[in-house]
Order: structure tokens, then sequence, then C-alpha cells
């Protein structure tokens, strides 16, 4: 399981949500990147029962995911998954519109 962000091509940054260009180094090209895994900082649970989480991506961004399956407890470690639907256990759905770097061959 992981979930797909960006990657820049100039600078090897890794991106999320995704960008037409590079904060870092300006360049616009882009590769995806497959993230497998986010660090907990903080959950957040809403009225309505969903779980949100704050994560650390290993050489990454931070990213605000949808817990499925579970809860989780800062400092786990747990998948990632641009899949809502995902296999069972606690996972981390970040969402990603399904043509980033459209564009790009």
């Amino acid at each position: 399981m992981s979930a797909i962000i960006q990657a820049c091509l100039g600078c090897e940054t890794l991106l999320f949500p995704a960008r037409l260009f590079c904060p870092r180094c300006g360049q616009e090209d882009f590769a995806p990147f497959s993230a497998e895994h986010g660090i907990v900082e903080q959950t957040t649970r809403l009225a309505g029962g969903t779980v949100l989480a704050t994560l650390a991506i290993e050489g990454g961004p931070r990213v605000i995911a949808r817990l499925t399956g579970g809860d989780a407890a800062p400092g786990q470690r747990l998948p990632l998954t641009n899949d809502p639907n995902a296999a069972s256990g606690v996972h981390a759905y970040i969402p990603v519109h399904p043509n980033v770097n459209e564009d790009k061959p």
C-alpha cells in the first residue's frame, strides 16, 4: 500500500498537494513518488466520528489524512494510501487528483 505524491525533478523535494511549480527551486517538472508510510503527529476526531491525522512523511511534507480502520496514537507509523476503500487495518487515506502530472509523458 502506498500513496502517490509529487517529487520535483529539479531538487527532489517531495510535495503534497500537487503543485504547478516547485516552491523550493521553481522547476515545473515533477514525477510521481510512492510514499509508503507516515508518522502520526496528532489526531482530531470530528463530530461525525471521522478521524483526521497530521502525518510526517519521511523526507517529505506533512499531510492531513483521514484515518480508516481504527484509531492511531502520536508516534505511530501508518501505511499511506490514495484508496479510500483500502485493505483492512488502520491506514491513512490522502486524496490525490487522478490526473496529477497529466501533461507529462
